[in-house]
């Protein structure tokens, strides 16, 4: 079975809000830094790889200069906020061992995820990985699930894919993946264990 990982909020821990009142302590200023930087269109355009932090930074405090301060105070060290979850790490250790091929499929920038990648050595589990910088294309679009496919020559229907997202399960559903979506790190290790179960079964 092929195995297909998200890596935000399934491997890696990602809540910009919760950050974001670290920094600033105030709910208000949550809502508006969370809009302008983690959710603005710019945000997506580092994951697909069209720009970098440097000329987003420029180009939001060029619309936003009254918040030209927090905004780069958002950018020092947003990176501290992606940490493991131990739960899911320790079974890419367990499924690795049990023979089955892992791969990573996840809406990244190129300086975040070379940090990560320096960061930690389980990411050398993977057989193999899409990163959406690289291909300038960001999931549920069809393109990133293509090059998966391609790249290393997948069956969808011998493949799960593992998603906190629905949009992306739906999207990768279109192409015969089997999906999970990832509520908690406890539910999808016992979802995950009753799929591929239930494989062997067949």
């Amino acid at each position: 079975m092929n195995i297909v990982f998200d890596i935000g909020n399934v491997l890696l821990s990602f809540r910009p809000r919760e950050y974001l009142m670290d920094l600033f302590g105030d709910s208000e200023m949550v809502d508006l830094y969370h809009k302008m930087v983690f959710g603005s269109s710019l945000w997506l355009d580092l994951d697909r790889g069209v720009t970098d932090e440097a000329e987003v930074i420029l180009r939001l405090s060029a619309c936003h200069p009254e918040h030209t301060l927090e905004i780069k105070q958002v950018f020092a060290n947003w990176y501290s906020l992606l940490r493991p979850i131990e739960i899911t790490v320790n079974l890419l250790y367990e499924l690795k061992a049990k023979g089955h091929r892992l791969y990573a499929l996840s809406n990244f920038h190129r300086e975040a995820f070379d940090h990560v990648r320096e960061q930690y050595q389980w990411l050398r589990l993977f057989d193999g990985m899409v990163i959406s910088y690289e291909i300038n294309s960001h999931k549920p679009e069809p393109k990133i699930y293509q090059t998966l496919i391609h790249r290393y020559g997948l069956n969808p229907h011998q493949s799960v894919f593992i998603d906190d997202i629905t949009m992306n399960l739906t999207a990768a559903e279109e192409f015969g993946f089997k999906t999970i979506k990832c509520t908690s790190p406890e539910a999808l290790a016992r979802d995950l264990s009753q799929l591929l179960a239930e494989t062997t079964d067949i």
